[in-house]
């Protein structure tokens, strides 16, 4: 241990400047990060509203919780919208990377590349409302559309109805490929070393074996992390919600992240939504240790 200890602070007396330059990120991370969360950990053993009522409550902000219909609720729709979302990440913009990994023609696949990062820089409010346009009633791009080819039977209040307002929900961002999901693929594609790929032409092997057989488990790095990032956003995102449905028609899209900030924001309830907070949090953790322990990188693989 002192050894350890010596050899550290020689270490920090060498490198004292580059270190010195990481004092100005933990002071912003501290800031914005640490503290509120410390701020939020013991909030939600407080009945507060943000200002100037806070009352001791001990755990009755998490017995509330637990007994929170309306939470079951949402935590069921926060499933289907991480399952179906993980499902469309590891499979559609992964797709989209190896066509265009294997464009032949230089100048297309950067036109193609340029193409699916565009909707980086849109704002995702845009986007939203863009897609609330087309879900619309009687004016919505679908049910126009959908009228012009004779199919009124089939037209939707997509959004205002329980039946079809989470699937609707799903389908934004259809086709699901551009973005830093693909760029995460494209980029494990092109650190594997053409000499496999020349073996696996001497081999025989075709499109759909060189991609089952090469190229899927080169990827599994890009795989794991495009799954954490995917259900961190999907746990954490409301804004989505808010725009399109604000978790309605009755609860049918209402997830906790959305529940939260209503509770904190609408109801003035920031030590129960504080308890929200922190349980999804721990379910956020324990997911993403579970991803670690059971998928293994692309080094780790047999």
């Amino acid at each position: 241990m002192a050894a350890t200890a010596s050899r550290a602070t020689r270490v920090l007396r060498k490198h004292w400047k580059g270190y010195a330059f990481l004092i100005p990120v933990f002071a912003v991370l501290a800031t914005f990060k640490y503290i509120p969360f410390f701020n939020a950990l013991i909030m939600s053993f407080y009945d507060w509203n943000g200002a100037n009522v806070r009352t001791f409550v001990g755990l009755d902000n998490f017995i509330k919780l637990f007994q929170d219909k309306t939470f079951y609720v949402s935590l069921k729709n926060m499933g289907v919208f991480t399952v179906t979302g993980v499902l469309i990440q590891l499979t559609v913009p992964l797709l989209a990377a190896v066509l265009v990994f294997h464009v032949k023609k230089i100048r297309l696949q950067n036109m193609f590349k340029l193409w699916f990062v565009i909707p980086l820089v849109i704002p995702s409010i845009v986007i939203y409302l863009t897609w609330q346009w087309i879900f619309a009633g009687d004016y919505g791009v679908l049910n126009q559309l959908l009228e012009q080819f004779g199919l009124e039977s089939w037209t939707h209040a997509w959004l205002g109805e329980s039946k079809t307002a989470l699937a609707s929900v799903i389908f934004v961002g259809f086709p699901w490929i551009g973005g830093i999901t693909f760029l995460i693929y494209l980029a494990g594609l092109m650190a594997i070393s053409t000499e496999l790929f020349e073996v696996a032409r001497l081999d025989g092997m075709n499109a759909w074996q060189r991609f089952i057989h090469l190229e899927l488990p080169l990827v599994r790095s890009q795989l794991k992390l495009v799954a954490v990032l995917t259900v961190i956003q999907q746990i954490q995102s409301f804004e989505n919600i808010l725009v399109l449905t604000n978790g309605g028609p009755g609860q049918s899209t209402m997830t906790p992240a959305l529940y939260l900030y209503i509770q904190g924001f609408s109801y003035s309830k920031m030590g129960y939504a504080s308890a929200i907070g922190l349980v999804l949090f721990a379910l956020l953790l324990v997911l993403t240790w579970a991803n670690n322990r059971f998928v293994k990188n692309t080094e780790t693989i047999d």
